[in-house]
This record gives C-alpha cells, sequence and structure tokens, in this order.
C-alpha cells in the first residue's frame, strides 16, 4: 500500500518526531511503500496569502508545490497525519497545508447538501497526536476540535471513509516507559 506520512512539527527532537520515524519504520517493515512528508523540512509556507485565494475557487494556487502535494496524495491509499495540538488545535502549518492543498475541483466540489468528495481512493487515514490537555477534558471542555476538524470536517467531507485517530496524553507528564509504549501501541497500527 502506497502511504503518505505527514509531519507537522518543526522540532527535530520532538515526540511526534519519534512517533513518525516509528510508523515509517513499521510501514517498511510491513512492505508498504512510504512517502514522508515533513512540511517543516519542505520549508512549506502555510499562510494563504490574496493570490492563493484569488485562485483557490478554480482550484488553483499560487504556491507552485500545492500541485506536487496533490499529485502525491493522488498517488497515495493511505494518509497519516502526525502533529501536536496546541492551543486545543492543530499547528498552524498543517492548516496552511489543509488550506491550501485541499482545492475545490481537487479535493472535493460542492453539492446539492454539502460537499462531494473526491478523495475516495484513499483506503483509510490515520491521525496521530500529542497534547498535554487529559483526553476528558480535550473532549469534553474542548469537544474535539481536531477530531471535528480534520477528521470529520475535512478528510471525510473530502471522501476519506475511514478515518482513524490516535490521541496521545498527557505528554509533559509521561514517563519514558510510557513513551516506548505508544511507540510501541502505534507502529502496531501499521503491522500489517
Amino acid at each position: 500500500m502506497q502511504t503518505l506520512v505527514i509531519l507537522a512539527h518543526p522540532y527535530a527532537k520532538s515526540y511526534c518526531r519519534a512517533l513518525y520515524e516509528r510508523v515509517i519504520q513499521q510501514l517498511e517493515q510491513a512492505g508498504h511503500t512510504v512517502d514522508r512528508l515533513h512540511l517543516d523540512a519542505e520549508d512549506f509556507d502555510p499562510v494563504m496569502r490574496g493570490a492563493d485565494l484569488a485562485g483557490y475557487a478554480r482550484g488553483q494556487s499560487a504556491d507552485p508545490a500545492v500541485a506536487g502535494y496533490q499529485t502525491r496524495i493522488d498517488a497515495a491509499q493511505q494518509l497519516v497525519f502526525i502533529f501536536p495540538i496546541w492551543w486545543e488545535v492543530m499547528p498552524a502549518l498543517l492548516k496552511g497545508f489543509l488550506d491550501k492543498v485541499f482545492t475545490k475541483g481537487w479535493a472535493y466540489e460542492p453539492a446539492r447538501w454539502g460537499l462531494k468528495g473526491h478523495l475516495t481512493h484513499i483506503q483509510r487515514a490515520v491521525i496521530i497526536t500529542t497534547m498535554n490537555t487529559p483526553k476528558w477534558a480535550y473532549r469534553w471542555l474542548y469537544g474535539n476540535a481536531v477530531q471535528r476538524a480534520l477528521a470529520r470536517g475535512t478528510l471525510r467531507k473530502c471522501g476519506v471513509q475511514k478515518v482513524q485517530w490516535v490521541a496521545l496524553s498527557p505528554v509533559s507528564h509521561a514517563t519514558d516507559s510510557q513513551r516506548r509504549t505508544w511507540l510501541d501501541q502505534v507502529g502496531k497500527l501499521f503491522a500489517s
């Protein structure tokens, strides 16, 4: 299976980076073809500028990197997003990626009732997040913002039917043993 693994964390020694490396290692061991997309390392500009917005409704972007990212997603059967939750939402790096890359005409079309998604070739998307907010608080106090915005509000609207979210928390208080256990648990998601 062709898998695009997207990392949206700028710090090279972050736990998200360790998760990214483990997921890639596990996918390769299982015989998957892996496309690595480290948004910070690629100097992706997440800012939607006026020139980008001017072409957005026509499925165009002023950012020359966007077409390449769309081609990489077109080639994938599985998407994996790895990022920290900051201020209860995804980092601007990932939000900007979604804003600029998931364009009308390519990712979706307006329909009579909502949207018609075009990313139906994606068999599965896995969202792996780290955060310091306890899971219960994230759900009950903040309404599972990432689940609502990325899983349902973006991926499912764009045609991805199977979306799984793995929320690891609280990371700041996790022991080294807990972090190793999480790495193993995440790795097992991609063992076959």
